[in-house]
């Protein structure tokens, strides 16, 4: 698990988090809870999930506070596409040839919901 530190500050209703281990990330929402849903699927949407940094030697204006996202490591999406060999009867690959259908993306797919990864 990784824990992320955002910069939290309510402005004109609505609820900003920074968050600095991530350069330009600045998520708004409604409500606290709101924002801190975005953040964790904004992060766990990059491509690199750097070390969280030390907010030791932060400086925070007047009405900014710290808070914590933690993010399960297991739980980001590395979109990146390796190969991977697998056995289908013939039968489904004649079908799936025939069809025009994508069996990685059906496999995708399939582990995505046995794995309950997608919304």
């Amino acid at each position: 698990m990784k824990i992320y530190p955002a910069i939290f500050s309510g402005r004109n209703g609505s609820v900003e988090l920074l968050i600095p281990d991530f350069p330009g990330m600045l998520i708004e929402g409604d409500t606290l809870v709101q924002a801190t849903e975005k953040a964790e699927k904004a992060i766990m949407a990059q491509d690199e999930m750097p070390e969280p940094s030390n907010m030791k030697h932060t400086h925070l204006v007047e009405g900014e506070n710290v808070i914590m996202i933690p993010i399960e490591e297991h739980e980001t999406k590395n979109t990146k596409r390796i190969r991977r060999n697998v056995t289908i009867p013939q039968y489904l690959n004649d079908w799936a040839k025939q069809t025009g259908i994508n069996v990685s993306q059906i496999l995708t797919e399939a582990l995505d919901q046995k794995f309950k990864t997608t919304e």
